[in-house]
Order: C-alpha cells, then structure tokens, then sequence
C-alpha cells in the first residue's frame, strides 16, 4: 500500500488552535430520502465575486475572494442534480494527487457523484485549519465553488460531503466544525481537531473518522489523539460518529475509499432516522466500529 506524502509538522505549538494567526504538512446501506428540509428550500451560499463562472469537467482555474485557485472537477455521465464531494489535498499535494490516490474518478463514474478537488493557494500548510472561520479564504473557496457548482449543475444540496487526507483530514474536520449548514457529512482520513479549537457544528452532522492507531503521528503530532478527542467532542454534542481505526500509521487505510462513501451515500442531510445507528452494515471494515 502505498505510503501518503507526509504531513511535515514540524514543531506545532499553534497547529489547530484558533488563537494562532495567519503567520504561522509532506506528508452498505441504500441513502435515505428522508430529510429534514426539502431540497427546493435550501439555497447554495453565494459567490463572493457577484456571477459564477460555468465550470466544466476537467483542470479550470477558479477566483475566490482576492485568490485565484487551480482546481480539477470530474463528472459523472448525468451531473445535473448530482451530489458532490469535495477532496482535500496533503502538504506538498494537489487536487489531480488526491483524485489519484482515493481513485476518485472510478467514485464519478460508478456511483454518479460530481468530485471537486482544489489545489490550495499555497499556504504554510496548504488549508488555514488554525485560523478562526471569519475572513478564512479556504472557507470563502468551500462555499464559492458549491455556489458555482449549483450555478452550473443545480446540484444536490441535501448531498454535499467532504473528505481529504492529512492536511486535508485536519481541513475536512475544520468544514466538519464550521461548515456544517452546507454539509451533509464528511470522511475526514488522518484529521481530527484539538480542544482549542473544537466549537459545536451548528447543524447536526454525521462524521466518519478514519486514521492509522497509535503510529498515526509525525514529528510529535498524533493524528490519534486528534481523531479520538474529535470523535468524543462530537459525540458529547450529539453528533452521530463511526470511527475506522487501521493499523497502518500515516496513510490511506487498506480498504481505500469505498466504504467511506458507502457512509456518505447512506447519510444525506439531515436525514432522519439514523440508518446505521443500530448496527453498522456487514461488509464494513472490521477496523470500523459504533464508540
């Protein structure tokens, strides 16, 4: 299995907490229809920059705020009400790397999700995850390039998710915290979150966690502590959490992606009642488990 490019932190007393500023790694079950609100209620944020762009499928440049991002789009054959799921890279990755490395493409064409991977601005640690929520471009880029792909594709709104690795685990847990009107839920792989810099999503949103035992860790930060603190602030606040714990450190986990997804699939936004509540489905890793 190959090994992600490590998340190069080096010497973190600032990593995650808000306080830090912007001065400052390489590192199945069918969904439910019943949700809370229809989608038909549900408006997309707006682009920051007055009309949205078209976007199309393929590498396209995109503006965001004062910023001007690369980012990879792929379609599935019918985008048109689609859901979406939003790839977040590691330090010294791209978009195309995280597409390539959780096959996200096959995702596209099999299961019909539209998958949208930006490249970051080329920030210290590529996602501002220790900075406070107003004023973070990152932030600003989620909802500008959901604006637009609803702009574009009139996508599902109920069906919005987000996942990344290492840099992009620690970015997805920030969406997770702070973005949770637009998600339905999200996959974050070696992310996490520490007490500083938790705050309570204000919806109420299902996250799977995956990360690699105790030897998740590099240059002294432990993903492990940062997935088992997330998981437990989570679920104090009465949010519904799987966690997927593998023997593999830092890197994808041996079962890939796909049983991630089967979990953002199952859980559309505010869906109601909670399908895996009881028990988890069979064909689950057995590394997976209920806290």
């Amino acid at each position: 299995m190959r090994a992600v490019p490590m998340l190069m932190i080096a010497a973190l007393p600032c990593l995650l907490l808000t306080a830090c500023q912007e001065d400052g790694p390489d590192d199945s079950s069918e969904p439910s229809t019943d949700t809370g609100t229809p989608q038909e209620q549900r408006e997309p944020p707006p682009y920051s920059l007055g009309e949205c762009p078209v976007l199309g499928d393929g590498v396209q440049d995109f503006a965001s705020g004062e910023s001007s991002y690369g980012v990879e789009v792929v379609l599935p054959e019918q985008p048109e009400g689609a859901p979406v799921l939003f790839a977040w890279h590691w330090l010294g990755g791209s978009g195309s790397d995280i597409l390539r490395y959780l096959e996200l493409r096959t995702l596209a064409d099999t299961e019909g999700v539209i998958v949208i991977a930006p490249d970051s601005d080329g920030y210290l640690y590529e996602w501002r995850f220790s900075m406070p929520a107003e004023d973070n471009p990152d932030l600003l880029l989620f909802e500008d390039l959901l604006a637009c792909a609803h702009a574009t594709w009139s996508v599902d709104l109920d069906r919005v998710y987000a996942t990344g690795m290492s840099a992009g685990g620690l970015w997805s847990s920030y969406l997770t915290v702070h973005a949770s009107q637009w998600l339905a839920a999200t996959a974050p792989l070696s992310g996490g979150a520490e007490p500083a810099a938790y705050r309570t999503p204000d919806d109420p949103i299902p996250v799977l966690l995956t990360w690699g035992g105790e030897s998740d860790s590099y240059q002294g930060y432990s993903f492990h502590d940062a997935s088992v603190y997330f998981s437990e602030a989570l679920r104090e606040d009465g949010h519904f959490v799987v966690e997927c714990e593998h023997s593999r450190g830092h890197s994808l986990p041996p079962w890939g992606f796909d049983y991630a997804w089967s979990f953002l699939a199952a859980h559309p936004k505010d869906v109601d009642p909670e399908p895996w509540l009881d028990a988890l489905p069979a064909d689950l890793p057995e590394g997976c488990r209920l806290p």
